[in-house]
């Protein structure tokens, strides 16, 4: 009896935290570039050793994640510039359509993306993904937590454009025939902090993400601090404007890539 009196004290302690539950999350993250430390490796002449640098510094970011039990918000940390003018020449951005702040809902399973890509400001407003995750039973500490091992694969298919198509029949065979291998995405998280969230658009584990390695991007996150529960409250603000789906932002990109591609001939 006095076990069962026990285990029931730290359910209700541990769901009592979870309800109250706060905090700010780093995550340092690397681009893995593995095409680029190839062509580099080739033939490291083709390129000044400024400019590699200056790419594998440009691969390295620090966010930090504002979470509250039902909101998040995600940004970019910003840094003082004080690189050289010969390294401000040789300065690489590297950006994608995932980049910008990130709000997240949690109890309505959304986010809006704030990017700023394609000559504007967009809000892109999409469902959250965050099922599929399959967990594992390997574990390992991360700083003065133990964290636990989840996997997700995503199927990618070989798609042909039509446009390709018509440029040359023997497109396939420029291609590798083999079927692309799949996304499988890495995470350890920690039930020691019972939030589903995580860096970047990831999430839905039973604890806060404090690693995740995504093939997609070909980026590692790694979780450098957490602090819970700040004495300074965590306020999330909701990104303000006009939100577009994913959908539309696709189709501007597409209409943007086309603008371009007719400017350059």
């Amino acid at each position: 009896m006095k076990i069962l009196y026990t285990l029931l004290a730290i359910v209700l302690t541990v769901a009592t935290f979870a309800q109250n539950l706060s905090g700010r999350a780093t995550y340092n993250s690397k681009m893995i570039l593995k095409d680029f430390n190839e062509k580099v490796a080739e033939d490291p002449s083709k390129m000044s050793k400024n400019f590699i640098e200056a790419v594998r510094k440009a691969s390295e970011k620090t966010f930090v994640l504002e979470f509250t039990k039902e909101e998040s918000l995600y940004t970019e940390e910003q840094t003082l510039d004080l690189t050289s003018e010969v390294g401000k020449k040789n300065k690489v951005i590297l950006n994608s359509d995932e980049s910008g702040t990130l709000y997240k809902n949690l109890k309505e399973n959304y986010y809006i993306l704030e990017n700023d890509r394609f000559d504007k400001i967009n809000l892109i407003k999409d469902t959250l993904e965050n099922s599929g995750w399959e967990l594992l039973t390997e574990s390992k500490q991360i700083g003065n937590y133990t964290a636990y091992k989840a996997t997700k694969t995503i199927k990618r298919e070989k798609t042909v454009e039509k446009e390709d198509r018509e440029k040359t029949s023997n497109l396939l065979e420029m291609l590798d025939k083999k079927e692309p291998e799949d996304w499988v995405y890495v995470a350890w998280y920690t039930p020691q902090i019972p939030t589903p969230n995580g860096p970047g658009k990831f999430g839905g584990l039973p604890g806060l993400i404090l690693e995740l390695h995504d093939p997609k991007q070909e980026t590692v996150y790694l979780c450098s601090e957490i602090i819970l529960n700040p004495k300074k409250p965590i306020q999330i603000k909701v990104p303000k404007g006009k939100t577009i789906s994913k959908e539309e932002f696709e189709k501007m990109k597409k209409e943007w890539l086309d603008k371009i591609s007719v400017q350059k001939y």
